[in-house]
């Protein structure tokens, strides 16, 4: 059975750029582009900025430093995004963390200079960020639908649906940061889900926070796959612990599962830490209001980033950002719950194409963050946040680039994309890379 549904919507504006999704690497899209001259409007379908690091309280940050911890890869707008949510009280700047640590969960590879934050502090950091550079913040707007052009390919407009109701929006360039590719499979853009074998996406991790914790007791990771990463202050740690398997988080029915699925794992955890050093009377202070997510869409851009790119340390001509962080892909069977990651080594800096944003059909699209062209093993590493935020920031300043010149996002000149990021202090290449 089939419903034809029509109605007429409300264009109540036509942006430079339309940023979808209000995590890291929407934050870091949205600022950029409104920083640049673009009239942008960042929609969010929740009621906060910071996506999984807010809603899922997903922490701490992973390093941003090279893959053995002694170079930091990452500037720019994460550096902002630290500096404010540490004015804050909310953050430890990661030149001030190393590992081993309660920072870090007593774990070593990977997780030097982790960035430790407390969520809400880093909520209402972003907040300020984003009204600051001028952006038209609508959160409570979940995307809907995109209407392409048969004619040119583009995005015509934007359908959403706020509070009080549904409303369509225009943008010259439109950057997709939900993290599941919603916009992209909408406007018909090529996408895959999980490994491109088709094997299932990474397993998601429902994350809690507890308090009344004796930080001089604890001196020892908990049993695996439990970790407890202390938060600024000490006393109170950020706890990711057992996967939930199986789940599409490009799917409400999926999510929904594995969501009750995760909650009933909290308690389970907390049988572990209070069997933990430290940890004997700990209390659950918050749970996540949904289900971490490591891995759901990709869209197939012009380059597919590849696994070969990273282990080599390829520099490409059209780089917009570096990074180290390892290819942490978790075991996508049950059977294997509690195995190690990390399974093949990176170079110690690697960096990601420009044409790993843009995608193969829709002429004004663009792809920030987790779901960005890469194969399955690769986006291991780039789904971290610090990541996040390097494409985030790259995309939007493309987007006002194509938008304020008129032309589009695959015809811009990378190298004045490249130095303009560069002039906002993005780490672009190895050589920007201080000793």
């Amino acid at each position: 059975m089939t419903l034809d549904y029509r109605r007429k919507f409300e264009i109540r504006h036509r942006y430079d750029v339309a940023v979808i999704g209000g995590g890291p690497a929407g934050v870091a899209a949205a600022v950029e582009a409104a920083r640049n001259g673009a009239d942008t409007l960042l929609a969010e379908s929740s009621g906060l900025l910071g996506g999984m690091a807010a809603s899922a309280l997903v922490g701490p940050f992973m390093t941003c430093y090279d893959r053995d911890g002694n170079r930091k890869v990452v500037g720019g707008i994460f550096d902002e995004i630290v500096e404010r949510t540490a004015a804050l009280g909310g953050a430890i700047p990661p030149s001030e963390t190393d590992s081993p640590s309660r920072y870090t969960s007593f774990i070593t590879r990977y997780h030097r200079h982790v960035t430790p934050f407390d969520s809400f502090a880093l909520e209402t950091a972003l907040d300020g960020m984003v009204k600051e550079a001028g952006a038209d913040l609508m959160l409570y707007t979940s995307f809907c639908d995109a209407v392409v052009n048969e004619g040119n390919g583009k995005i015509d407009a934007l359908i959403f649906s706020s509070l009080e109701g549904l409303w369509a929006a225009q943008a010259d360039v439109v950057v997709d940061c939900t993290g599941t590719a919603a916009v992209a499979a909408a406007a018909g853009a090529p996408t895959w889900k999980g490994g491109e074998d088709g094997a299932p996406p990474q397993p998601g991790t429902y994350f809690f926070e507890v308090d009344g914790v004796n930080d001089e007791g604890y001196v020892a990771r908990p049993k695996a796959p439990v970790k407890a990463y202390m938060l600024p202050g000490g006393g109170a740690y950020k706890i990711n612990s057992y996967r939930v398997f199986g789940v599409d988080a490009a799917d409400s029915a999926s999510m929904t599962e594995g969501t009750v699925a995760g909650r009933k794992q909290v308690f389970k955890a907390l049988d572990v830490l209070h069997g933990t050093p430290g940890f004997e009377n700990a209390r659950l202070s918050q749970a996540a209001s949904m289900l971490g997510v490591r891995e759901s869409r990709h869209i197939r851009g012009k380059y597919i980033l590849k696994v070969s790119d990273l282990t080599e340390g390829t520099v490409f001509d059209d780089s917009i950002c570096c990074f180290g962080y390892g290819m942490d892909v978790h075991p996508r069977d049950p059977g294997l719950e509690g195995k190690g990651n990390f399974k093949i080594e990176v170079a110690p800096v690697y960096t990601i194409p420009y044409r790993c944003l843009v995608t193969e059909t829709v002429g004004n699209l663009l792809a920030a963050g987790k779901c960005i062209s890469a194969e399955s093993q690769a986006a291991g590493s780039i789904r971290v946040m610090p990541a996040c935020v390097a494409t985030g920031q790259a995309a939007g300043a493309a987007a006002a680039m194509a938008s304020l010149s008129g032309t589009s996002p695959s015809r811009i000149d990378t190298e004045k994309l490249i130095s303009l990021l560069r002039s906002h202090g993005a780490v672009t290449c190895p050589a920007d890379i201080a000793d």
